[in-house]
């Protein structure tokens, strides 16, 4: 699995996401869908980092196979679906 966030510096990402949401969305390379898609409310400063933090989320631990790319970015509002431009050189 190939891991990408916006803002993509981990501290950044860290203080922008308290208080608002994360919102994820995973790709699937080989069928070229959208496999699943889930935002969630951050409430405390995430202590992991923010690959650790989302690859242990079980709707992502469903997941087998390297042919997925997860994208997470900060939000304000749940109805935010806003896609920002990602860095894709900046896989984690």
């Amino acid at each position: 699995m190939k891991f990408y966030f916006y803002p993509a510096a981990e501290e950044k990402f860290k203080a922008d996401a308290l208080n608002n949401f994360v919102r994820t969305l995973v790709f699937n390379e080989l069928s070229g869908e959208i496999e699943v898609s889930f935002i969630r409310q951050v409430k405390t400063l995430w202590q992991q980092t923010c690959k650790n933090n989302i690859e242990t989320d079980h709707r992502i631990k469903e997941l087998n196979g390297e042919h997925f790319q997860v994208y997470s970015w900060v939000v304000r509002s749940k109805s935010d679906f806003q896609l920002p431009a990602f860095s894709l050189s900046e896989s984690k």
